[in-house]
């Protein structure tokens, strides 16, 4: 029901996060990809872009992220879910708890963004941005990811912006 779209966004990358090539790093379909040097697990910050042509709601969306990876987990529990953004622009951030099946416990934060489009709130764009780290690293980074996040923006008409442009 998501289709994979081009969108002018800006953004800084966190001091201490190195950026890959998405596909090069296992990660197709995302648009960003950012590492942070750690033993054990790699803590990952991804950034999806996808047009929604449904009218899903974010609540929706998320649980179908839910159900993706919950495929690919021994465990998964979501820990919490929070609207965020205003009514032009709504968000929805979850926390979840997961399990590998080599036994690794991992914390992923997920925020989904809604970037309205041109025809309309059906035409949508929907960010996904994911934090994956473990727990005791997820601790330390979450403050990284936070500002991550409260960076991104769709540029307009600024090709000399600052950050990464996709």
């Amino acid at each position: 029901m998501a289709g994979t779209v081009s969108l002018p966004l800006g953004f800084d990358v966190p001091e201490g996060w190195t950026p890959l090539d998405p596909a090069g790093a296992g990660v197709p379909g995302v648009a960003f990809v950012a590492v942070h040097p750690e033993p054990g697990f790699t803590p990952n910050i991804t950034l999806g872009v996808r047009q929604r042509p449904d009218p899903a709601p974010l609540a929706e969306i998320a649980g179908e992220a839910v159900e993706r990876l919950g495929r690919t987990m021994a465990l998964l529990d979501v820990v919490s879910r929070h609207d965020v953004g205003d009514p032009t622009a709504p968000g929805l951030t979850q926390v979840l708890r997961m399990r590998t099946g080599e036994g690794t416990d991992l914390v992923q934060t997920q925020v989904f963004l809604t970037v309205p489009g041109a025809d309309g709130p059906i035409a949508r764009v929907v960010l996904e941005l994911v934090f994956t780290a473990e727990p005791e690293a997820a601790k330390r980074l979450t403050p990284d990811f936070r500002r991550f996040v409260a960076g991104v923006h769709v540029r307009r008409n600024d090709p000399a912006g600052e950050g990464e442009q996709l």
